[in-house]
């Protein structure tokens, strides 16, 4: 047998490159650098927008809240109320006295610390606010009615005739000199959807612009009532070194029509 050799020519060898440790762990050092940045140029700007985003809803809700307020003060007294704080404690108060008291409509005055607001108040006001600003929701139930047929004397047919009537009544029943007697009573079960409210309370920032302790303008225009952002200028908060948050006016409403779209 003869023995093979194999020859390495040595420009051959030169073209196989040097494996450099530590270049390679510089490339990886500057490939995390990269992605970091990367990240950070994508994910934090869009952040601080959706928070830009969020405050501008926020205010502009506010604002159609405010507005709502003033309208229902418009209409009970005649004229809008400059401070919306007070505004909403007098709708609040106004409300819960149609929800306490059915008779409470008509012209009234609602007395509060800050002073005596003489209202034209609509019958039965709770449901309207309620069905404005408070949250609803329904509820499925099994309800139970009793109804009571009776036997009362008929003074027309001058005869005993016979009525049903529900439970609830039948002590109201009972005291008519005409009634005689219960013959029967029925019992029947039913399912029913009703819809519900969840009481709505005006707070204090409610009135509120975002960002600021500073409650919203609210004017008398020759177009109606005005509801507007009181910032006149560019708020700037610096994030993360060189990113910020800004955020400005919010616009306004006016005579029940927005400025923004």
């Amino acid at each position: 047998m003869s023995n093979l050799k194999v020859n390495t020519d040595s420009s051959d060898q030169s073209l196989i490159p040097e494996y450099k440790p530590t270049l390679v762990k510089v490339l990886n050092i500057v490939a995390g650098i990269l992605a970091l940045i990367l990240i950070i140029v994508i994910y934090i700007p869009n952040g601080i927008w959706k928070e830009e985003n969020q405050i501008r809803d926020l205010g502009r809700s506010r604002m159609k809240i405010v507005n709502d307020i003033q309208k229902y003060y418009d209409q009970m007294a005649g004229t809008h109320l400059p401070d919306p704080v007070l505004a909403m404690k007098v709708i609040s108060a106004v409300r819960d006295s149609t929800r306490a008291d059915s008779n409470f409509f008509g012209q009234q005055t609602i007395k509060l610390p800050e002073g005596r607001f003489n209202m034209d108040v609509p019958k039965n006001f709770y449901a309207t606010f309620d069905t404005n600003f408070a949250f609803k929701y329904e509820l499925t139930d099994t309800v139970v009615d009793t109804t009571v047929k009776i036997l009362k004397w008929n003074p027309e047919l001058m005869a005993n005739d016979t009525a049903y009537v529900v439970s609830t009544r039948l002590p109201e029943v009972k005291e008519d000199p005409n009634f005689k007697g219960v013959l029967d009573v029925e019992v029947s079960k039913r399912v029913a959807n009703d819809i519900y409210y969840r009481r709505f309370y005006l707070t204090k920032e409610l009135a509120m612009r975002p960002l600021l302790d500073t409650p919203y303008t609210v004017l008398k225009t020759e177009k109606g009532i005005k509801v507007q952002d009181p910032i006149d200028k560019i708020i700037r908060e610096p994030r993360y070194l060189v990113f910020a948050f800004v955020d400005s006016s919010h616009g306004y409403i006016e005579n029940d029509e927005i400025s923004w779209k």
